[in-house]
């Protein structure tokens, strides 16, 4: 994880990450924050256009 924060737009914690290449869109990975293994979601950027979510 290279950066994350809470997004009031959708109502969830989204983050910025480097992945190995090979890892697409729509895969489950496992991510570490502050000691603690979380499933997390590869998405495609941008996240919010003109205020609507671009993803779920």
């Amino acid at each position: 994880i290279t950066s994350g924060s809470f997004s009031p737009t959708m109502e969830k914690s989204i983050a910025l990450a480097r992945i190995p290449l090979g890892i697409a869109p729509g895969e489950e990975v496992e991510v570490e924050i502050r000691d603690k293994t979380l499933k997390a979601k590869v998405v495609k950027y941008p996240f919010v256009r003109n205020g609507k979510t671009l993803i779920s």
